[in-house]
């Protein structure tokens, strides 16, 4: 038998077993579907129980690296931490210049040498809750526009670049 034939058996079966299953579920009386369908609803709430996330208590921070401090990474780890009844997930890299952990960055126990965190207000104006912004630049080489967009602590940004034409001359 040719292996191409013998592919298209294999997935041809597979696909015919699969709608067979699929079709076996209309034979189920109405009841037994809602009545599933029900118990899945009242799971889910319970799963989702607690207050929603706000987006709005996140804090932001003002971090500034010293020359000292190399972010070149040799090593990362990825460490789940529970503490407090929640777990977390933490990274902890190693640089030539030390060890770092994201928990601790910013955590106001923890200071490492070269690292200066401040803690940015609310209402702190270099993060605008929505804001956009456009701008255009020409050069002898082309004209280039740059688009930023952010919302909260996200900016997402897009340049394009148009060649100037060039210019055929004739000496």
């Amino acid at each position: 038998m040719d292996a191409k034939f013998r592919a298209v058996l294999i997935v041809g079966g597979v696909a015919c077993l699969a709608a067979t299953g699929l079709s076996a579920l209309t034979l189920l009386p109405p009841a037994v579907a809602s009545e599933a369908q029900s118990q899945l609803m009242a799971s889910t709430k319970d799963l989702f129980a607690g207050p929603k996330f706000d987006p709005n208590s996140l804090r932001k921070f003002d971090i500034v690296l010293d020359d000292s401090v190399s972010t070149e990474v040799t090593h990362q780890a990825l460490v789940t931490k529970i503490g407090f009844g929640q777990r977390t997930i933490v990274s902890i890299v190693t640089t030539p210049s030390g060890t770092y952990s994201s928990d601790a960055l910013t955590s106001p126990h923890v200071r490492y040498a070269g690292i200066e965190v401040t803690p940015l207000p609310e209402t702190w104006p270099a993060f605008p809750r929505n804001a956009v912004s456009v701008s255009t630049s020409d050069t002898p080489w082309g004209k280039s526009t740059s688009l930023k967009v952010r919302s909260g602590s996200f900016v997402y940004y897009s340049q394009t670049f148009v060649p100037a034409p060039r210019h055929s001359r004739v000496w």
